[in-house]
């Protein structure tokens, strides 16, 4: 028998006994912090029907997606997300009120080849569903506080980003937005400063958008961004992660990202990211997505994060070497 039928395929991830138990043991207190709030865990089928992703044009592709055809010759992926899901789930209930889930298992996406990536990914979160602005948000971000005591890493901090303010930005750039939502995502000091000099925007909008990508910092960046924003979307947009950020009982560890790209096109309010020093992927992700159960209909709000189980485990083990 050939060698490779022994081994597994580069898209699986491997687990030894000692990685199970740190992953069952940081699970068994996330459900416990999530109980406390009163969130309820629901299992979610490991398949979707492919239109789900692609016809809400939430942002995720096909190319992304371990995909068949059933024996309805209808395409059926494996699980992307949990969100889309239970922003299904909700807009299905009769429940018309706040509801709140929790969740754990693996998405699968595929990855570039050949770049030392796994194609699975242990997951663990909670989406809030009709509670909208600063009281949803303040409850999430209190439960990730309150979680990370029991994830056993050291020096973790949260960055906090804004989907108005980015969504607004492109707006103002009319059909330069491709370009530069490219730039953004890369951090390209150089191309901001050709893409500024380039176009014919108001001297405000320049001076902001030069400053974007090297825009972190603690609260006094924020307070500062303010002052230079003469847009009142953009200052409206930048107040909401004031006044979050003032509302939370603990500011330790949370700076502001004020160039963060949103991941997925349904984000309208905070994002946030959580990092380890031992990690170069985010930890945990989430915020408000107030444009995701409208696309089921339901004319609703909702807010979620959630950990990533693979990059924690990663990180401890290297921060444990």
């Amino acid at each position: 028998m050939e060698e490779f039928k022994y081994l597994i395929p580069e898209e699986s991830i491997d687990a030894i006994i000692t990685n199970v138990e740190k992953l069952r043991e940081i699970e068994n207190h996330l459900r416990h912090v999530f109980s406390n709030h009163g969130y309820n865990e629901v299992l979610m089928p490991s398949f979707e029907y492919v239109d789900l992703y692609t016809k809400l044009d939430c942002g995720f592709t096909v190319d992304k997606m371990f995909q068949y055809i059933n024996h309805e010759g209808k395409n059926v992926a494996m699980r992307l997300d949990f969100t889309i899901p239970l922003a299904r789930l909700y807009a299905n209930s009769a429940n018309t009120g706040e509801a709140r889930y929790s969740y754990f298992g693996k998405v699968y996406r595929k990855e570039t080849m050949h770049k030392g990536r796994s194609s699975e990914f242990f997951q663990g979160g909670v989406e809030l569903m009709n509670k909208p602005g600063l009281q949803g948000d303040k409850e999430v971000m209190t439960m990730i506080q309150e979680s990370l005591p029991g994830i056993s890493l050291k020096n973790i901090l949260l960055e906090l980003g804004s989907a108005k303010f980015y969504n607004r930005l492109l707006e103002l750039v009319g059909n330069q937005r491709n370009e530069l939502e490219d730039i953004l995502r890369l951090r390209d000091i150089s191309e901001m400063k050709r893409f500024v000099s380039k176009n014919d925007f108001e001297e405000s909008l320049n001076q902001l958008l030069l400053s974007l990508p090297t825009c972190f910092g603690n609260i006094d960046l924020l307070h500062q961004m303010m002052d230079k924003c003469q847009d009142s979307v953009l200052l409206g947009a930048l107040q909401e992660l004031k006044d979050l950020y003032e509302s939370l009982d603990s500011k330790e560890g949370i700076i502001f990202d004020l160039g963060m790209v949103p991941t997925m096109k349904y984000y309208t309010g905070f994002m946030i990211k959580g990092y380890s020093d031992q990690s170069a992927n985010p930890i945990l992700s989430g915020g408000r997505y107030d444009d995701l159960l409208p696309r089921f209909n339901v004319d609703k709000t909702a807010v979620g994060f959630c950990f990533h189980m693979n990059h924690i485990l990663k990180a401890i083990e290297k921060e444990g070497e």
